[in-house]
């Protein structure tokens, strides 16, 4: 699926994604009726046929379940690094993308232009040694340098970070 399918989304395609997003279970009927409340004059076999063509394009590619969490912290840490000098910088960054995404807190993993090569975002699990430090460890003789930096998340835009599959 290419980017034009995001950036070609009017607003009613748009406004079904944001409901479906809070409750992917809300039906086609009371999406029809937030959206006439919005000015939209759509009927709830619009938003059925829609929602499929969404589907369709993969700009919806399915529906899960979303747990609560159980450990009740909203924590992260970033991890900055920086890697010695070698010809193998990209298998480096493999060993510790393969490493980290078999973490069960990991959020994210990027490789960097500029002064770092690389961050990994993971979820703060309480109780724990901290993920980013173990990374660290196991990795050292690779690493020059690192910073760990402890965010909260406030708002996540979905549809924003939904294009980061892309």
């Amino acid at each position: 699926m290419s980017s034009d399918a995001w950036s070609n989304l009017d607003k009613v395609d748009q406004k079904i994604i944001e409901i479906l997003n809070n409750n992917a279970r809300t039906p086609s009927k009371e999406i029809a009726n937030e959206l006439r409340k919005s000015g939209h004059d759509v009927s709830d076999r619009t938003i059925r046929k829609r929602i499929e063509r969404l589907e369709k394009s993969g700009i919806i590619k399915g529906y899960k379940a979303v747990l609560s969490d159980v450990s009740e912290t909203n924590e992260y840490e970033a991890l900055f690094m920086k890697f010695k000098p070698t010809k193998s910088l990209e298998m480096v960054k493999k060993s510790i993308t393969e490493h980290v995404i078999d973490k069960p807190d990991y959020l994210f993993v990027a490789n960097l232009e500029g002064e770092w090569n690389m961050l990994v975002v993971m979820r703060i699990d309480p109780g724990t040694k901290s993920a980013t430090s173990k990374i660290i460890e196991k990795f050292s003789e690779q690493v020059i340098d690192y910073r760990i930096n402890k965010f909260d998340i406030q708002n996540v835009n979905l549809l924003n970070m939904s294009l980061l599959l892309l």
